[in-house]
């Protein structure tokens, strides 16, 4: 691939990241401005929102499209590209317009989309991949992103109503989660570091047209 096209590529990736941050800020202030559906929004909620859109589809659909990376690697996240975008198309309207989405139906997501990455992780460390180590540790990152949001999931349906026009969505910045909140802002620094940490590393990793 010429160099100005990835430089293009790997601009359009920095700046795709940055406006995930930014849109969830607008959306947490949206959300506990208008007092819309889902009740109040603590902002380490929309942080780890935008994390985890970040690490579960908008890095996937790069890596999936960049013709430079072994067939192995963006088969990958191509399949878990997939997995998010068939969850979005069901979860949005049971959220917003049936409101009768259920935790439980996320946790189970989340262990099929756990069980293909660990798959994935097997064919590309078996496999000579160009970047080999990048490409295993930030299959393992996006994998153990998913525990968190489990836990996540759990909370809510343990402590909140998620069910019918009143459901609460979003845990909101109240001392009595203080426990949740401080676990969110640990994964969204942790996570948050990887996805600029892998931006940097992924620019420096060589062409692979190994198929």
């Amino acid at each position: 691939m010429p160099t100005s096209a990835y430089s293009v590529s790997r601009g359009a990736t920095w700046f795709v990241v940055a406006a995930a941050y930014c849109t969830a800020m607008v959306f947490w202030w949206v959300q506990n401005t208008l007092h819309l559906v889902g009740g109040a929004m603590a902002l380490q909620k929309a942080l780890w929102l935008a994390t985890a859109l970040i690490l579960w589809l908008i890095l996937p659909m790069f890596i999936a499209l960049d013709s430079r990376l072994h067939g192995f690697v963006r088969s990958a996240f191509a399949l878990l590209l997939a997995l998010m975008a068939a969850r979005g198309m069901a979860e949005l309207p049971m959220l917003y317009l049936w409101h009768n989405w259920s935790p439980w139906y996320g946790i189970t997501h989340d262990v099929v989309c756990m069980l293909a990455l660990a798959w994935a992780y097997v064919r590309v460390a078996m496999t000579p991949v160009n970047g080999k180590p990048l490409w295993l540790t930030h299959i393992g990152a996006t994998f153990a992103a998913f525990v968190p949001e489990i836990y996540f999931a759990w909370y809510m349906q343990a402590h909140f109503h998620n069910q019918g026009g009143n459901a609460i969505y979003y845990v909101p910045d109240d001392p009595a989660h203080v426990l949740a909140l401080n676990i969110t802002t640990a994964a969204v620094v942790c996570f948050g570091a990887w996805i600029f940490l892998f931006l940097y590393r992924w620019g420096r990793v060589a062409t692979d047209r190994v198929r």
